[in-house]
């Protein structure tokens, strides 16, 4: 575990609390002792002052480890030098080296801590020598207690390190999860608004050029206009809905599934989409569904936006294969893999002709992978397929999504997400 650069002791409410603690302990409890050793030296200002240079420096520098633990240690060994009466007068002393192994880096503040311990062991054995002290089962007592203080300090130091870093962890699972989410909504949110104002702007335009030739055209542009806006609109509030959600569980009906196809592949304006689904493709989880439909909702955008001169496009789903998706099945035969198409006529972009006079500008002559393939991607890789987006063999441009199967009921890893579903009975606002 790499060495933490901060410890508990780095707080100033734990270090003031353990000084004032180790103060009364050491001034009251060599009050005490000093009734029964007649023959050393009597407490004065001198001695108070140097018992209180250990809390003192607890509260205010245990991050400096080497001058926090020689200051303490030079402070007990001259008191005891001088004479004054044995007590708890190591208390502040062990006290301020556990501090400096709970302050600041780790490693250091233990290296520091543990050659405190061996200079503390050996000011006690010069002062018994050169005055005579308790007994020396006393005073190994006094070194357990002190080594039995910092292992304890290390544990602490150590869980709080733990601690911490699972926190640290659940931190940025968290973020994660909420880019992750982020990205999803938006994802959705351009899906839909892509779709739908690509349809829009081409419907509009339409309608500006036939206003005076033939009203009823014009009229007929301006209800599909109408349609598309409020059926955006409702796809809208249901990502935003779920946003919001608060309290209590939130529906997870799906919001699309392969029998809403016919209705998007009808609100391409000036082109004929040819559309086949094989029955077995009807049996797909809800969520391949969703992957599907906005698989092929952003390829028709894409018709729409790039596809200059195109009339026609062919979307096909089809399920391939026979055998067993699952990784743990054997590959004795094919496994059964759910595969979009979504093909067009247009030009390629060196033979595409001028936009006509009510494309308002859409096509840009450029075929990149912007947010909406990049986003079509992401959806059929985070499912394990793969999908791949490049020039017709006959011209146009073709789509294609490869996605391994789930039969309706499934329980997939995303069964749970809320990007492709929409709350039951959701109410426009």
């Amino acid at each position: 575990m790499p060495d933490e650069l901060t410890g508990p002791f780095d707080h100033r409410r734990p270090r003031l609390f353990l000084a004032i603690v180790t103060a009364l302990v050491a001034i009251v409890g060599t009050l005490g002792a000093a009734h029964g050793q007649p023959d050393a030296e009597p407490l004065d200002a001198l001695a108070f002052a140097l018992l209180l240079v250990s809390p003192v420096v607890l509260a205010t520098l245990p991050r400096r480890h080497v001058l926090a633990a020689t200051l303490s240690l030079a402070a007990t060994g001259a008191y005891l030098l001088l004479g004054y009466p044995w007590g708890p007068v190591f208390v502040p002393t062990v006290a301020v080296l556990a501090g400096v192994m709970l302050a600041g880096p780790a490693a250091h503040g233990r290296v520091v801590a543990w050659s405190g311990v061996v200079v503390l062991a050996g000011i006690t054995v010069a002062a018994a020598t050169l005055r005579g002290g308790p007994p020396t089962v006393a005073l190994l007592g006094g070194l357990a207690w002190t080594t039995v203080a910092l292992l304890a300090a290390g544990g602490v130091r150590g869980r709080v390190a733990r601690m911490t870093a699972v926190r640290a962890a659940r931190r940025e699972h968290e973020l994660n999860a909420v880019t992750a989410e982020r990205l999803r909504i938006a994802r959705e949110l351009h899906d839909v608004l892509a779709h739908s104002l690509s349809a829009i702007n081409v419907q509009a335009g339409v309608g500006l050029h036939l206003l005076d030739r033939d009203p009823e055209q014009a009229r007929a542009a301006l209800a599909a206009i109408r349609a598309t806006s409020s059926e955006s609109l409702d796809e809208v509030r249901t990502v935003l809905g779920i946003v919001r959600a608060e309290g209590g569980e939130v529906p997870r009906s799906p919001a699309w599934d392969l029998g809403a196809l016919p209705r998007l592949v009808g609100q391409v304006p000036g082109v004929v989409v040819g559309l086949t689904v094989e029955d077995a493709a009807h049996d797909a989880a809800p969520r391949l569904a969703g992957i599907v439909y906005r698989v092929v909702q952003e390829s028709l955008t894409n018709v729409q936006r790039h596809a200059a001169g195109a009339t026609r496009a062919t979307v096909e789903v089809r399920v391939v294969g026979t055998g067993d998706a699952s990784a743990s099945a054997p590959r004795t035969r094919p496994p059964r893999t759910l595969v979009v198409t979504v093909s067009d006529d247009g030009a390629a972009p060196a033979d595409r002709p001028a936009d006509p006079p009510w494309a308002g500008g859409l096509d840009d002559r450029l075929v990149t992978e912007g947010y909406g393939l990049r986003g079509m991607r992401e959806r059929v890789t985070d499912a394990g397929g793969t999908l791949t987006a490049d020039p017709g063999p006959q011209g146009g441009f073709l789509v294609e999504a490869r996605l391994p199967w789930e039969a309706r009921g499934a329980v997939g890893p995303d069964d749970d997400a809320t990007t492709d579903q929409k709350p039951a009975g959701q109410e426009n606002p």
